[in-house]
C-alpha cells in the first residue's frame, strides 16, 4: 500500500522538545504581578452578623402549626373554599346596605313589647304644627290642614330614624314599618288614612275628619294638651 504525500509527511515530522522552565523568570512575574496595584489579591472577609436567637413562643407556635397542618391533611381545599366564600358573603354586605336591612329583618332580633323604643316629636315642633294646621281648618281648608299634619309627622319621623324615610316608600309603607313605635303607628296610620280619602278617594274632608286626625295627632304629642 503506497501512502500519499500529506500521510508521509505527517509521519516523518516529530514534536520539538519543550525548552526548560526557568524558575527565575516565573518568580519575576510572580513578584511584578503581585506588585501590581491594579490587580487585588487580599479580599476583604465578610463578616458574618450574629443573629439574634428566635422568642421562645415561636417553637411551640411552629409546632402547633404543624400539628394543626398534620390534622387538616387534605382539608385544605375545603377551607379555601370556606374562606373564599366568607369573604365574599362579607363584601356583598359592604356593597349591599339593603341586603343588611333584610337580614337585620329577617334575622335581627325582635324586640319585645316592654322594650319598644319611645319616640314623640318635640312638644315645640308639634304644638307649632298644631297652630299652622288650625289656621289652614279655619278657613275651611280641612284636607290641607290634615294634609300637613301627615307632612310634618313624616318629616318629625325623618329626623327621629332617617331609615325608615326613603324616597321609594309611600306613606302607607312608613306607617307598616316595625321600627315604628305602637304608640305612633296607629296615629301615623290613621292620618295616612285620610289623606288617602282625599287624594285619592275623590272625598273632601269634613270638620269631623279633622278634629278626629287632630284629636289623634295631639294626644300622641302632647299628651292631649
Amino acid at each position: 500500500m503506497t501512502q500519499g504525500p500529506v500521510t508521509a509527511a505527517v509521519a516523518g515530522t516529530s514534536a520539538a522538545p519543550l525548552p526548560p522552565i526557568d524558575s527565575d523568570r516565573v518568580t519575576d512575574a510572580w513578584t511584578a504581578i503581585r506588585a501590581d496595584p491594579a490587580i487585588q489579591f487580599d479580599l476583604p472577609r465578610k463578616t458574618v452578623p450574629v443573629r439574634d436567637p428566635p422568642p421562645e413562643w415561636l417553637e411551640p407556635a411552629l409546632r402547633s402549626i404543624g400539628r394543626f397542618v398534620e390534622w387538616v391533611g387534605g382539608g385544605w381545599r375545603i377551607l379555601l373554599w370556606i374562606v373564599g366564600l366568607t369573604l365574599v358573603v362579607l363584601l356583598l354586605f359592604a356593597i349591599f346596605p339593603g341586603l343588611r336591612q333584610w337580614w337585620s329583618e329577617r334575622f335581627g332580633r325582635k324586640a319585645a313589647p316592654d322594650e319598644a323604643p319611645r319616640w314623640t316629636p318635640e312638644a315645640a315642633t308639634a304644638r307649632a304644627l298644631l297652630e299652622d294646621a288650625d289656621e289652614l281648618a279655619a278657613t275651611g281648608d280641612f284636607d290641607r290642614a290634615v294634609h300637613l299634619l301627615l307632612f310634618r309627622s313624616i318629616d318629625d319621623i325623618a329626623a327621629w330614624r332617617g331609615d325608615l324615610v326613603r324616597p321609594a316608600y309611600t306613606s302607607r309603607d312608613i306607617a307598616r314599618a316595625d321600627a315604628l313605635p305602637p304608640h305612633a303607628r296607629g296615629v301615623f296610620a290613621g292620618i295616612v288614612a285620610a289623606v288617602e280619602r282625599s287624594l285619592f278617594g275623590g272625598t273632601r274632608l269634613g270638620a269631623d275628619d279633622w278634629q278626629r286626625a287632630r284629636a289623634d295627632y295631639a294626644g300622641f304629642a302632647l299628651g292631649g294638651r
